[in-house]
């Protein structure tokens, strides 16, 4: 094989393994167990609703899947509801989006567990701060749903986010460095639309691979 179509291909292949790589974002904030866990936890009827934040990085985003260390009862009839927010000067703001809304009785045990909350392929914006809710949903009784939190800020993407829950109807906002109780979650995305400039390289390398053999073939003859 000649150096000019050895050149294209690896120019391609590049460029595809780029592409590959800002299609698959991945996980942007993870504190799940083991890595911070201490048993504690805020129920919602009491100190509800609660909140999580987590940021994007310097590409848009799909969110494709939220996990959330929960406890309660189980087996009474009531429902929470998470949902993702607007941030509002590193608090939580407007409601953008209801992720879902759950039975007690199918989700929660005496026994803190994973809840797998889809994301609903919702679309994040580049650089911004976003917020996970955790709410008890009407009509009474108030769901048993609590939410775990962790010993420290350790974790993906944790150290520079927020918490905030609500106790006596009082909205209360804590930095994960200043105060290190965050709760346990994880967040995935990713990029279901790559960047401009990704598509352009990828057609560039295409098109260099495409001239090089060509003009070969044509030499050849």
């Amino acid at each position: 094989m000649c150096f000019s179509r050895k050149l294209a291909f690896a120019t391609v292949a590049g460029c595809i393994l780029s592409f590959v790589s800002a299609v698959n974002a991945g996980e942007i904030y993870n504190n799940l167990p083991p890595v911070t866990s201490i048993g504690s936890f805020d129920p919602v009827f009491d100190d509800g609703p609660s909140y999580n934040s987590f940021s994007t990085g310097s590409n848009a985003e799909l969110l494709t899947d939220i996990k959330m260390l929960l406890t309660g009862t189980g087996g009474t009839p009531s429902q929470f509801t998470v949902s993702l927010l607007a941030d509002s000067s590193n608090a939580p703001g407007s409601l953008l989006s209801t992720l879902g809304t759950f039975n007690d009785s199918d989700k929660l045990s005496l026994t803190a567990s994973v809840v797998d909350v889809s994301g609903g392929s919702y679309a994040l914006a580049a650089n911004t701060r976003y917020w996970v809710e955790l709410s008890s949903t009407a009509p009474s009784p108030p769901s048993t749903v609590a939410w775990n939190y962790a010993s420290s800020a350790a974790g993906v993407g944790v150290s520079s986010e927020y918490w905030a829950y609500t106790p006596g109807g009082v909205l209360t906002v804590s930095a994960n460095s200043d105060v290190s109780t965050p709760y346990q979650m994880s967040v995935t995305t990713s990029s279901a639309v790559p960047e401009p400039g990704t598509f352009c390289q990828v057609l560039t390398a295409l098109g260099v691979g495409v001239f090089a053999i060509a003009r070969r073939r044509m030499i050849r003859s």
